[in-house]
């Protein structure tokens, strides 16, 4: 990331059934590595896809990837014919003859492209119909809102609605035929599970009470053992832990085996699932690990942000309120939260709940709130990015791990 002077986020593209389809790739310059142009900029973020470490992190997903008229007419997007990328550019590169040409010659060729704004004063060019258009669904509202979405499936597009944060306005989006959206995650999604929000908040608890970094004790055993879900949640877990070809069978073998640290490690990532099933979510388990591997990196980088484990029970719940659709302030009585917790759910003013600003931040990509942020607790907006994209590697093997075992 440091090599091309870039931060990136990706951000997930939904479907109207809420299921991820795609994912987004946002960029900024490091401060004080400006570029000359956005040319310059377009460049550098295919240096940076050549690496293939993004196309890796999205599993197989499209990754929808920004990129000017002119380095699209120059053929440096020719490298990535065998890769799922969709190629978005600005909508008025439509009036430009020579660029709609590139783009049709493209197209032959199999590469994909989207467009980026909803001035389209024309019906697309016929080998274009059917591609995605995405706009800022929060600088309009009402009327406006619903006529840009009519005049963009006039046009022959699948709009694509971005900054959709409220689910009032996605449903009524979905309704009016918009085909995707990207924005925060919303609570509660259509296949949230009430039966897992009981096993999820105890879950919290347990991993509350043990994230000052005491060493766990037999009670954490019983814990795992008692509820049968749990357990295979865990023992599916264990699967990326596990020493060489050994992957445990049982619960007991897992403890013998891996040892109770190890097992709280596994009742993390155990749990992230189990957020994912409670919210109606599948992306939040990805968001809940990498959040909390992040935070475990970055923790080290400052002073009075608490033990390492505190910091990964912050990434969990800092997904949690909207998983089990508690308030902030009701999750942290629930969880009976210490001080540090309590404030990453609420108020955060302290470090640690700082830190977690830090890290939304960049996974959103609001980058000057990212900049101002770093500046005030005086850490480097470059090591935000590489503890990000750690975390991001962190959550696709397990995520592998677990298609595996459910295999």
């Amino acid at each position: 990331m440091s090599a091309t002077a870039l931060l990136s986020t990706l951000l997930p593209v939904r479907d109207a059934r809420e299921r991820t389809i795609a994912y987004e790739l946002r960029t900024h310059p490091l401060a004080g590595h400006p570029f000359a142009s956005i040319d310059d900029e377009v460049r550098a973020t295919l240096t940076m896809l050549q690496r293939r470490e993004l196309l890796r992190a999205v599993r197989g997903k499209p990754l929808y990837v920004p990129v000017s008229p002119s380095v699209l007419r120059g053929g440096a997007i020719t490298g990535f014919a065998s890769a799922d990328i969709v190629f978005f550019v600005a909508s008025d590169a439509l009036e430009d003859a020579d660029t709609v040409r590139a783009m049709e010659r493209y197209v032959s060729a199999g590469f994909k492209f989207g467009f980026v704004g909803a001035e389209l004063h024309a019906e697309l060019p016929e080998t274009l119909r059917g591609s995605p258009v995405a706009f800022d669904a929060g600088a309009l509202s009402g009327l406006m809102l619903a006529s840009t979405v009519q005049r963009l499936l006039d046009a022959g597009a699948r709009p694509i609605a971005r900054q959709v944060d409220d689910r009032a306005t996605r449903e009524r989006l979905r309704a009016s035929g918009v085909f995707a959206f990207t924005g925060r995650p919303l609570p509660r999604g259509r296949s949230a599970s009430n039966d897992a929000r009981p096993r999820v908040l105890r879950a919290l608890k347990l991993l509350t009470a043990l994230s000052d970094g005491r060493p766990p004790d037999a009670t954490f055993d019983q814990f795992v053992a008692s509820d049968p879900v749990v357990a295979q949640a865990v023992l599916r877990a264990t699967s990326s832990a596990a020493v060489g070809t050994t992957r445990p069978r049982t619960l007991t073998h897992a403890f013998t085996l891996l040892g109770r640290e190890e097992m709280i490690a596994r009742l993390v990532v155990a749990t992230s699932f189990l957020l994912g099933d409670c919210g109606g979510d599948p992306e939040l388990p990805a968001i809940a690990i990498r959040r909390s591997r992040s935070l475990e990196r970055l923790g080290g980088a400052l002073d009075r942000v608490g033990h390492p484990r505190l910091r990964v029970v912050a990434g969990l719940l800092s997904v949690a309120d909207g998983a089990t659709g508690m308030p902030s302030v009701m999750l942290a009585d629930e969880l009976q939260a210490p001080a540090a917790l309590r404030d990453s759910l609420v108020e955060r003013e302290l470090p640690l709940g700082a830190l977690l600003d830090v890290i939304e931040a960049h996974e959103y990509g609001w980058w000057d709130d990212l900049f101002a942020r770093c500046a005030a607790i005086g850490i480097a907006p470059s090591i935000v990015g590489d503890a990000w994209t750690e975390g991001w590697q962190h959550a696709r093997v397990e995520l592998a791990a677990r298609a595996v075992s459910d295999a």
